[in-house]
This record gives C-alpha cells, sequence and structure tokens, in this order.
C-alpha cells in the first residue's frame, strides 16, 4: 500500500511538473516567435541586406508604437511593416523607402498630436529610428565584408535597445522588446560568424 502511494504521489508530482514546464514554455511564447524568425531568415545564411530591413522595421514599430501612444500597437505595426514590403514588392516600389516614408509619417503624426503624446520618448524614437536607419542604408550599399559588420552592428545594437525597453515595460510590449531581442541578436551574431568564418 506505502509503495502504492508513493507511486501515485511520484506520478501525481511529475504530472504537475510538466504542466509547469509547459506553462513556462507557452509563457516564453515572444522567445519562440523571435528563434522561429531567426530560423526563417538564416535557413539559406544570414543575409545582410535583409539583417538591415529588419534593423528599420523594428525601430519603426518603436517610433510607431511611441507615435500612437498605445503599447500594443507595436505588434500591429509589425504586421502592417510586413505587409508595406509585401506591397511595395508587388508593386515595384523600393521597400526600403516604403518603410522609411512610414516611419517619417509616424514621427510627424505623433509630434503633431501635441501635448496628447511623450514628446521625450517619441523624440527618443525619432532619434533611434534615424540612428538606426542610416546604419542599415549604408550597409545595403557598401561592399559585403563591411555590410556584414555593419548590419552585425545595428543588429546587435538595436537587441541592446530592446533590452532596455523590456526592462522599462515602455513604449512596446515586453512581448515584442522580447521577441525582437531574440531575432535582433541571433542575426547580429550569425552576420558576425560569417565575417569571422
Amino acid at each position: 500500500m506505502n509503495t502504492q502511494t508513493h507511486l501515485e504521489n511520484h506520478s501525481h508530482h511529475n504530472a504537475g511538473q510538466n504542466r509547469s514546464i509547459g506553462r513556462h514554455i507557452l509563457g516564453r511564447w515572444p522567445s519562440l516567435l523571435g528563434l522561429a524568425a531567426l530560423f526563417f531568415n538564416v535557413t539559406n545564411g544570414a543575409d545582410s541586406h535583409v539583417t538591415a530591413m529588419i534593423i528599420v522595421i523594428a525601430s519603426m514599430c518603436y517610433l510607431a508604437a511611441s507615435a500612437i501612444g498605445r503599447q500594443h500597437s507595436g505588434w500591429v505595426v509589425v504586421g502592417m511593416a510586413s505587409i508595406a514590403v509585401v506591397l511595395a514588392r508587388l508593386t515595384g516600389l523600393d521597400p526600403t523607402a516604403t518603410l522609411l516614408v512610414m516611419g517619417a509619417g509616424f514621427a510627424a503624426f505623433g509630434f503633431l498630436r501635441g501635448r496628447n503624446i511623450d514628446r521625450r520618448e517619441l523624440t527618443a524614437q525619432t532619434l533611434a529610428f534615424g540612428g538606426f536607419s542610416a546604419i542599415a542604408l549604408t550597409a545595403m550599399v557598401v561592399n559585403p565584408v563591411a555590410a556584414l559588420y555593419l548590419a552585425a552592428l545595428g543588429a546587435i545594437g538595436h537587441a541592446g535597445w530592446d533590452v532596455v525597453y523590456f526592462v522599462r515595460n515602455k513604449v512596446v510590449p515586453r512581448s515584442l522588446a522580447e521577441a525582437c531581442f531574440m531575432l535582433d541578436l541571433g542575426l547580429g551574431v550569425a552576420l558576425l560568424l560569417i565575417a569571422w568564418f
């Protein structure tokens, strides 16, 4: 009887532990999503041009969420930016130029809102968008080796930005900052490995 009770208790403990592990994994869905996006983007080898485009998208999403004034709008803008890139390619427009125009539009929208917005945060995001976009654009036009290093710098730099805003829990939701961190850091490391080996 004691042996059976012990086995039942052990079985219940294992089932509870498995549920706890499952809940923990589900709780880290943003990291899993970021890793899935990373895998998708490096399946055929990391690309400095694609990474540069991702840097522009990521910094634009932060800027847009700041301009709109709602954290969860960051996820909506990720979807909008992805659709904009696809539509730009289908219509013969330059996807990078499309994203830059969108970013400028969000910045203008935010500043026109006046007192309804955190202007200091919007200014920081506008400057960050300009800086990250400048790195990304430079990576798109320089020689391949320099492009690898510049795109890696931009991606790792934006991963640091993700950490700051994950800790602050401002501008974008933590889930977006977490997913973006996994993608940014992974792309940066992948490009450095290509450059070194």
